[in-house]
């Protein structure tokens, strides 16, 4: 049985606006998966640009190789729920969450966590030396809608989270999520949650609606 998507009003700040403006935008939750391979055809030249400008810089880009369309069977089949933010007519971010708990590492064994499978902002929306980010306030949105559904699901907030390299500063700095350490049991990612008092503290920040 297919799942309706839901939506409601967002806000997001247009960074090619001088100055930056607020605008509105949309949440999107149980975003269709049938829509996945438009997200590609959309991305991917912006992909594989950034790639290049953060090569010359020399970094790279590590979700770079990343294909939305290959969590469409596992949205299908239930193990996945899609969360987009949607803005102008474009997806501007995706993220994918796993639909069963996982224990918390901050809290005893008994309290569960949401866990973050897959976040990505659009490229166009990449903090890159040599352009402007299109639209401000994508991770931040998708975040924000995590702790949500989280509290709505009786798990008080938490959320948890493997980050890439790039990521993590986003992660400790501005989502302030309690960065637990390295996991030698998966890529050696760090791993990040929040307890329920550091959500609720950071959804009270940053949570802004037209």
């Amino acid at each position: 049985m297919a799942i309706s998507s839901t939506s409601r009003a967002v806000q997001l700040v247009d960074g090619h606006a001088n100055p930056p403006m607020p605008v509105s935008a949309s949440v999107i939750r149980d975003f269709p998966s049938r829509r996945l391979a438009e997200i590609e055809t959309a991305w991917g030249p912006g992909r594989e640009q950034a790639a290049r400008l953060l090569a010359q810089s020399g970094g790279s880009a590590e979700h770079g190789h990343w294909d939305w369309r290959l969590k469409a069977r596992s949205t299908n089949s239930g193990r996945h729920r899609l969360v987009a933010v949607e803005c102008r007519g474009e997806v501007q971010g995706l993220m994918a969450l796993l639909t069963a708990s996982r224990s918390a590492r901050l809290s005893p064994r008994t309290r569960k966590v949401l866990y973050v499978d897959y976040l990505e902002t659009a490229p166009w929306n990449l903090k890159l030396a040599s352009a402007k980010p299109k639209f401000l306030g994508v991770g931040t949105v998708l975040i924000a809608e995590a702790v949500r559904l989280s509290l709505e699901a009786g798990w008080q907030g938490r959320i948890g989270l493997h980050s890439l390299p790039q990521a993590e500063r986003f992660y400790e700095a501005h989502c302030k999520m309690r960065r637990i350490g390295l996991d030698a049991k998966y890529y050696n990612l760090a791993y990040f949650e929040y307890t329920k008092e550091q959500a609720a503290k950071w959804l009270a920040e940053v949570e802004i609606s037209p």
